[in-house]
């Protein structure tokens, strides 16, 4: 599975690579686009999760949901989650879903 690449991908890193950064995204209901990330510095981040417009919001998931309790996957313990109900609202599109982070997020 996806997580499990990530994992592996995070293990075989060398020191030169230590920086990078490394990502599942879960898109739902459109598992499809789901991708790994991998990002040459974590400075890549600021603001990444910040998605507030009129075109496109990310409204935090509730801790009530959990991917892995409701798919039943296992996680390594330093692998970080973050789960957003995903908004676009364009002139000829509209779309909602889930779309969820695992992986290096800090």
């Amino acid at each position: 599975m996806v997580i499990e690449r990530v994992n592996y991908l995070i293990n075989v890193k060398t020191k030169e690579q230590s920086d990078y950064c490394i990502y599942a995204i879960i898109s739902l209901p459109n598992l499809f686009d789901s991708q790994i990330v991998v990002l040459p510095e974590k400075s890549w981040f600021d603001g990444f999760f910040e998605r507030n417009t009129k075109e496109q919001k990310w409204i935090p998931l509730g801790s009530d949901r959990n991917i892995i309790k409701e798919w039943n996957l296992a996680l390594s313990s330093d692998l970080k989650i973050r789960s957003f109900k995903d908004i676009i609202s364009d002139d000829d599109f509209n779309y909602e879903g889930e779309i969820w982070f695992i992986g290096e997020l800090n």
